[in-house]
Parts: structure tokens; sequence; C-alpha cells
């Protein structure tokens, strides 16, 4: 057929287990920024985004909004994990920590096509939380030193 696009589903291959981890310093935030973040400056604004890096040969970014991805997240950091390498469904199990604040682990399956959209089959290419680590939470214990947030 002419012109048709081949569907690509979400089917893993045998499990090749495989770790690795990010440690990202996201600078230049002060307590005033997140106090101005809480009073809803910037709200669902200004996704952070982590450098490609390689985990068991598939690409993957963290992303990180300041003030929560959504009106649910507000007054929290959202934190999420996404798949970059197209065609390549993947089974994971990972965690996120902000501030000394963990989640997880979490199974999802990531898979995205060339064009960025959704595999069939696939939970999606992107999964996290919306309200990871909230601004109270990171004030008080400290987790904000010389304008880094780990």
């Amino acid at each position: 057929m002419v012109g048709a696009v081949p569907v690509v589903r979400c089917r893993t291959a045998v499990p090749t287990a495989a770790k690795g981890e990010l440690v990202w310093e996201i600078d230049g935030i002060s307590k005033e920024a997140l106090a101005a973040w809480q009073n809803g400056e910037g709200k669902g604004k200004g996704v952070l985004l982590s450098s490609v890096f390689s985990v068991g040969g598939v690409e993957w970014r963290a992303s990180a909004y300041p003030n929560g991805s959504s009106e649910e997240g507000r007054g929290h950091v959202s934190a999420f994990l996404e798949i970059v390498t197209p065609n390549k469904p993947v089974d994971a199990t990972y965690s996120l920590t902000v501030g000394g604040v963990k989640v997880g682990p979490a199974t999802h399956k990531f898979g995205v096509d060339s064009a960025g959209r959704m595999l069939e089959g696939c939970d999606g290419a992107t999964s996290g939380w919306a309200k990871l680590a909230s601004h109270d939470n990171l004030k008080r214990t400290g987790a904000l030193s010389d304008g880094k947030l780990t």
C-alpha cells in the first residue's frame, strides 16, 4: 500500500537488566524564587530539561517543573522521566528524588515512535509525579543550598 505508515506496537524484547543514575544539579534556584512560585508566579511554566543520558542502550531525559506541571501540583516540584529513543519500547522500574524526597519505585511501559507519538500498547513516553516535593519541605529540610537543588 503506497503511503501506508507501519504500526509499531509496544512489545518489549526479552528483558535485559540495566541500571543507571542521573544526578542533576539545577542551578540558580533560590528560596526567594520558590516563594515567588508558591505565590503563583511561573505556575506550570519554566519546565527544566536535563541533558539526554543513556541506560542500557536507550536514551532518556528528566524534566522538572519548579511550581508543578499543572494546577494540582502548584507549590510542589513535579518531576518526570521520558524516553527519547524512538521505536524501542522499554519496561522500566525507576525512582525519582528531589531535594532528598524519594518517590517510587514505579514501573512504566515507555515507548514512542519517531514522531513522538505513543506506541500502541505502551503507557506513554513520560511518567513521573506531579507532587514530588513540596516547596515547604524543600525549605524546611535545607534541600536548597547555594542556589542549587539536587
